[in-house]
């Protein structure tokens, strides 16, 4: 049996691997090719790409591996391999010396456990895994790997047909592993691309920074970036140490950014004109997880009403219990705070479990606790709406990031507020679990996408924290200048430039913009071939939730979320194609993730469903 993997990225990988071993255990013949523009590892870690041997991950390198663990239900045959962390300190040295490009990556091999790799460098851990894979292959299946890019699918019978440049083939079955797909722009993008070609200014669209062509942003001349979520990083490292600056270290941890001369004149906001938190300084073991308390999967299932539902509100309450619950147990414990209350912590604590998170402030208060130090959620998610307009706003800026740069440094295991926002990395499959039962009507569901998503962005994915304290340095030497929430942006005929302005007395004309922010998951602007061809065949197209006179549509292709079968426009299961991944983000939950070992990682609970199902397939027609 012939089977199709469309991208070589993590998950493409994964469904290789979780095929090639319950083949072999059921003594089974099939025939994969993955096809992929890019290398092997897709696009995002692609060791060719030249950017990706200077941008850095958001995960260390010791809760990264390819290898399947018992942690994953019914993953089928599994085997003993390295971690990333691992392969870098055993394997790496020798096998980055047989390639061109691997020999490039050498000099980012020195690294501890908890350091944050290159990205190449993980795109070369997935290449070897690949070639690891490829030698458990039986003698009478095979793996094949074509850098093409399928352009379309056409079902004929019981078979799909690919089409590729230069050629075709048949498939019985599917997979489809797509990301992040170049899409048109939307109304409001595509008047700054014309006003900037009209005009003569530089406007970068969404898409992978590591792809963006930055070169004609002059020296010296103000640049708008607009957006500060992980994207805004990598744009911010490519526009100061990509164009020869450095980052020196005080005595006392403090960094100092010595120009280069070449940086242009960064003005940075968004809508909460807030960077994502620092992720907190790595405390735990590469499958160690938060064990929680209160938002466990029976305390959330108890909140179903009558009708099997669970209102967002309760839920919030929950989760708000549990991770405030965190940060008063980390501050207690704190050295720097250990003396708050003396003798009453059994009391405090016993207060807390005994009361719902919305009565947690007034016990710190009364508990004498600092009015920095309670939990204020407010605070915490705009906190740049605070300072007034008197205000000097980057003396309060410069403040606010030592403060996160203080807490993330003590790390995500003890830190009050960084060891509290990491717990939401720990309770995801948790939320997963809700959202692929259908626990939430559709008001709840709408909140849970608007509200929570927004939430967990900023407290969880952040980057690690040398990037807060780059993001400082640069404010300090004025390279940076960060504007307050609510940024607008518009064209300005008049001055033939960009005009920024947010809600603080402020505004800033500049002829460059970047949109720091990945690609549209919008279905209806997808303009990649393989993308277009899906929606019209009506495999790809948005979902459309109802309930009596109840509607909600998002985004996300339809897929079932259980077993990763690609649903049409008329609610039937496309037979033999499946799907997975960030085309699907918000009916599966947080796709954007490497896989991790022992904590039941999305990526394998996938690749192990997916192959489960297409050899059962292939075993009845084998009997029939």
């Amino acid at each position: 049996m012939k089977i199709a993997i469309i991208g070589a990225g993590p998950r493409g990988i994964a469904v290789t691997d979780r095929l090639i071993a319950k083949a072999n255990q059921e003594n089974i013949n099939i025939d994969i090719t993955l096809f992929d523009p890019y290398s092997i590892s897709g696009r995002v870690w692609d060791p060719a790409i030249k950017l990706n041997h200077s941008l850095i991950m958001n995960t260390i390198v010791d809760q990264i591996s390819f290898f399947a663990d018992n942690s994953i239900h019914n993953p089928g045959p599994i085997r003993q391999g390295p971690n990333f962390y691992e392969w870098i300190q055993q394997l790496a040295p020798d096998y980055l010396k047989q390639t061109e490009v691997g020999r490039r990556y050498l000099d980012k091999i020195a690294l501890t456990k908890n350091d944050f790799a290159v990205r190449g460098l993980a795109g070369l851990y997935e290449q070897w895994f690949f070639e690891d894979v490829k030698k458990q292959v039986a003698s009478n299946s095979s793996i094949g790997y074509l850098q093409k890019e399928i352009q379309k699918i056409n079902q004929f019978n019981d078979q799909f047909k690919l089409d590729f440049s230069a050629g075709s083939e048949n498939f019985d079955f599917v997979f489809m592993a797509l990301g992040y797909s170049d899409t048109h722009l939307n109304d409001e993008e595509r008047r700054f691309s014309d006003f900037a070609k009209r005009d003569n200014l530089i406007y970068v669209a969404p898409g992978h920074p590591s792809e963006a062509d930055l070169s004609k942003i002059p020296a010296e001349e103000a640049v708008i970036i607009r957006g500060l979520g992980l994207s805004f990083f990598d744009y911010m490292s490519l526009l100061t140490e990509g164009r020869g600056g450095k980052f020196v270290e005080t005595e006392k941890g403090q960094l100092i950014y010595e120009p280069s001369g070449k940086e242009p004149i960064i003005f940075a906001g968004s809508r909460r004109g807030l960077p994502l938190h620092a992720r907190g300084i790595n405390q735990k073991e590469a499958n160690e997880e938060y064990k929680p308390r209160f938002f466990t999967e029976n305390n959330l299932k108890n909140l179903k009403n009558a009708s099997g539902k669970i209102n967002y509100t309760d839920f919030f309450d929950l989760f708000d219990k549990e991770i405030q619950y965190k940060h008063y147990e980390n501050l207690i414990r704190d050295p720097e705070f250990n003396n708050l209350i003396h003798k009453r912590e059994d009391r405090f604590f016993r207060e807390l479990r005994r009361t719902g998170a919305g009565n947690y402030a007034e016990i710190a208060k009364n508990y004498h606790i600092p009015e920095k130090q309670i939990w204020d959620w407010h605070k915490i998610l705009h906190a740049a709406s605070i300072p007034t307009a008197s205000d000097n706003f980057k003396d309060w800026y410069l403040n606010y990031l030592d403060e996160d740069i203080a807490d993330a440094s003590k790390g995500n295991k003890k830190a009050p507020y960084a060891g509290a926002f990491d717990i939401t990395r720990d309770v995801r499959n948790i939320i997963r679990n809700i959202l692929e039962d259908n626990y939430f009507s559709l008001d709840d569901l709408k909140r849970f996408l608007s509200e929570f998503n927004s939430i967990s962005t900023l407290i969880s994915v952040g980057p690690p924290v040398i990037r807060i304290k780059q993001l400082r340095a640069l404010i300090a030497c004025h390279i940076v200048n960060m504007m307050g929430p609510n940024i607008h942006i518009e064209n300005d005929p008049r001055n033939k430039s960009f005009f920024a302005s947010s809600q603080r007395p402020e505004t800033v004309n500049a002829k460059n913009l970047i949109e720091a922010r990945l690609p549209s998951n919008n279905n209806d602007l997808a303009n990649q071939a393989l993308r277009v061809s899906l929606n019209e065949h009506n495999w790809f197209h948005k979902t459309t939730f109802s309930n009596n006179d109840q509607y909600l549509v998002i985004n996300a292709a339809q897929i079932n979320p259980k077993t990763y079968q690609v649903i049409n426009r008329n609610g039937q299961i496309v037979a033999d194609l499946y799907s997975a991944g960030i085309p699907h983000e918000d009916i599966s939950w947080f796709t954007t993730i490497l896989p991790r070992p022992g904590v039941n990682t999305i990526i394998y609970k996938e690749a192990a469903i997916i192959s489960e199902q297409i050899i059962n397939d292939i075993k009845k027609r084998q009997l029939s």
